[in-house]
């Protein structure tokens, strides 16, 4: 019987895959040295967001696929995965409405202040006996804008990124930009999106900018001081993609000193985020915790599916999603 490392828990539906063709085995504690501890005699390793590097690789001579549970990869270490001949799964496609969902959810709420003004009707500055909502509101800061016909910039418009731009255009009539090196003018026009070569050009257009492109080295900050200089001082940003994209030391320097109205952000660098992190505490940026794709359908969608990919490579088929064919 193989022997499969879950680093984390996935669905039951995905464990209850696997339990039938293996034995599942789990890290204690659940870290680098939990499973050096455990990985010796495995035959497939199973991970969501945990790093999975050349070390735990050599340490797992029987290792014959990793399977990623998630869109993306980039926290396996491909290139060592190639040097030592181990395929790596991946589930594309597995949670694109649940994370597409949040980010329309983030344009609304920080568009209509949402959040802000929950907040101060909890903590009752809002009710006053002499004066009247409507003006504790405006004095508050609490006047917004209505969210149709706005200009919505989109940088990585693949699933997701193609999902949110048609929501917004059915939904506000939003004009949509989009960013993408990868995906022609056609393609974009197909989903409504107007193509736009350089990011410098889009930005200073934008009443909300949405990152939806993978994470690495090609990405890295490309949200930074430079391009955060860029953007409209009233428009938002929204990052439900890869904490790596942006340099969150620039990000909190534009918030604090007011060079862009607010952001949402669901993913970070680290990650989790340092205690006392300045994000997790701004007025203007609604924070929470990696959690878009915490859908009951998503996790379902990525464990069968991170699942199927792993027992297709034990059982000698061509996996349906390969990173690494």
């Amino acid at each position: 019987m193989y022997r499969i490392l879950l680093v984390e828990h996935i669905h039951q539906a995905g464990e209850a895959m696997l339990a039938q063709k293996a034995q599942l085995v789990y890290p204690q504690p659940q870290n680098l040295e939990g499973i050096l501890a455990v990985i010796g005699d495995c035959n497939a390793l199973v991970v969501r967001n945990t790093k999975i590097t050349r070390q735990i690789m050599e340490a797992a001579p029987r290792l014959a696929v990793i399977g990623r549970h998630g869109v993306g990869y980039d926290t396996v270490d491909i290139s060592a995965a190639a040097d030592l001949g181990i395929p790596v799964v991946y589930t594309p496609a597995a949670n694109t409405e649940g994370v597409a969902e949040i980010a329309v959810g983030f344009i609304i709420c920080l568009g209509r202040k949402i959040v802000q003004a929950h907040t101060a009707m909890q903590s009752e500055e809002l009710l006053s006996d002499t004066v009247t909502m409507a003006i504790m509101t405006r004095q508050r800061g609490l006047v917004n804008a209505d969210l149709w016909g706005k200009t919505l910039g989109v940088i990585g418009v693949g699933r997701i990124g193609s999902s949110v731009s048609r929501k917004v255009i059915a939904a506000f009539n939003m004009r949509v930009l989009g960013y993408d090196p990868y995906v022609n003018a056609e393609t974009l026009a197909g989903c409504g999106v107007q193509k736009v070569d350089r990011l410098e050009e889009m930005l200073p257009r934008c009443d909300f900018v949405a990152l939806h492109c993978s994470g690495g080295a090609e990405t890295r900050h490309l949200i930074n001081g430079r391009t955060l200089a860029l953007i409209k001082p009233d428009a938002y940003l929204i990052n439900t993609a890869r904490g790596s994209i942006v340099d969150e030391t620039a990000l909190i320097e534009a918030l604090q000193k007011k060079r862009i109205s607010g952001a949402a952000i669901d993913v970070y660098e680290p990650e989790p985020p340092r205690p006392g992190n300045p994000l997790l505490h701004m007025e203007n940026v609604i924070v929470t915790p990696h959690f878009c794709a915490m859908t009951e359908e998503s996790l379902y969608n990525m464990a069968t599916m991170v699942a199927q990919g792993v027992l297709d490579v034990l059982e000698g088929r061509r996996p349906q999603y390969p990173v690494n064919p």
